[in-house]
């Protein structure tokens, strides 16, 4: 039965609940929990459990009819959404509450941000050129020097002697002159500065997938994973404000930038993960049972500290699991397509 509720959708990431609970089903609850607060008071003169209902009702009406509210609403709203098969991305906006001291039928209205449907454009569109990468003889000559300032290996120059010395040291393999390893240093700048390439390269291939998608978050849901990050770094440091303080004042920043910078990252994961699984369901991008059989040994087998293995067997973990890799494939798929990698 839909009776208690109706459903009006305000936009395309906005619905709002008009949600009606019956004034007999609320003094039910009502009732029923003033007769376990009647049972846990005790005034003198009168055995625990026994306290006339009108010695203590005038005193505790109030908030109890508030905590029934509190239980019931919850209940309602619950039973409202999955019947809508509706899956919200952000805390409900509560946006009136009604007069307890009425007899009558209880009303209020429930904001519900819910993320809009997208549609896969054209990538075709997404043109992203990966930078090319060169490395300087000056780029090689300083990476050396910083390593002879810091390890001279008691020689009072850089050459062959010194370069051997410093192969061994760190253990590269296959180096006993300077020119080899100037070449192996070369090897790795150039290697370091293709793997930013091609993160920035990816970083603006999505950018460019997200705006030709036209994915826009709602603002309630990237407010809310921003906050969401917050607890987790007030969490970590427990929740200790002088921790807090040192930690801001060794990074020289502010809380109030701390906060831009989680909105700012919400707002991209948010991105992200929307772009993704709409590619993934796009081009049937899909993790057979057996993929996901092999990443979890992979799990496994890379976390022997877990005593209690039968995490890995829960089923809703399983399927956690699979989503997560759902969204790596797609992301793999995606910037084969965008960048031939």
């Amino acid at each position: 039965m839909n009776d208690f509720y109706t459903r009006k959708d305000i936009d395309k990431s906005t619905i709002e609940f008009t949600i009606t609970i019956s004034k007999d089903a609320f003094q039910k609850s009502y009732k029923a929990l003033l007769e376990q607060e009647l049972s846990n008071t005790k005034i003198d003169g009168f055995r625990k459990g026994k306290v006339p209902t009108d010695l203590v009702e005038p005193q505790v009406s109030t908030s109890i009819k508030t905590k029934v509210l509190e239980q019931l609403v919850p209940m309602y709203l619950t039973t409202a959404l999955q019947k809508e098969n509706i899956n919200p991305i952000a805390p409900p906006d509560y946006k009136n509450f009604p007069d307890l001291s009425k007899d009558e039928d209880l009303e209020l209205k429930v904001g519900i941000t819910v993320m809009p449907e997208f549609k896969l454009g054209y990538l075709s569109k997404v043109k992203v050129t990966k930078e090319k990468v060169s490395v300087s003889k000056k780029e090689v000559n300083d990476a050396l020097n910083n390593l002879f300032k810091n390890e001279n290996l008691g020689e009072k120059e850089i050459n062959d002697k010194w370069a051997k010395g410093m192969a061994e040291k760190i253990k590269i393999e296959g180096v006993k002159t300077l020119k080899e390893l100037e070449e192996f240093v070369k090897k790795t700048i150039k290697e370091q500065k293709e793997i930013i390439a091609k993160r920035k390269a990816e970083e603006e291939a999505f950018n460019k997938a997200i705006e030709l998608n036209k994915i826009e978050i709602p603002q309630p849901a990237i407010e809310y994973e921003a906050q969401e990050r917050e607890h987790s770094f007030v969490h970590d440091m427990g929740h200790d404000q002088t921790k807090i303080d040192n930690f801001l004042k060794a990074n020289n920043i502010t809380m109030g930038k701390m906060r831009e910078l989680w909105l700012k990252d919400a707002k991209e994961a948010l991105e992200t993960d929307v772009f993704l699984k709409l590619y993934a369901k796009e081009k049937n991008i899909k993790v057979t049972d057996e993929d996901l059989a092999k990443k979890i040994e992979e799990i496994k087998s890379k976390s022997p500290q877990v005593e209690d293995q039968t995490i890995f067997e829960n089923e809703e973990w399983k399927e956690y699991v699979r989503r997560v890799e759902v969204k790596e494939k797609a992301f793999r798929e995606f910037i084969k397509e965008v960048l031939g990698e």
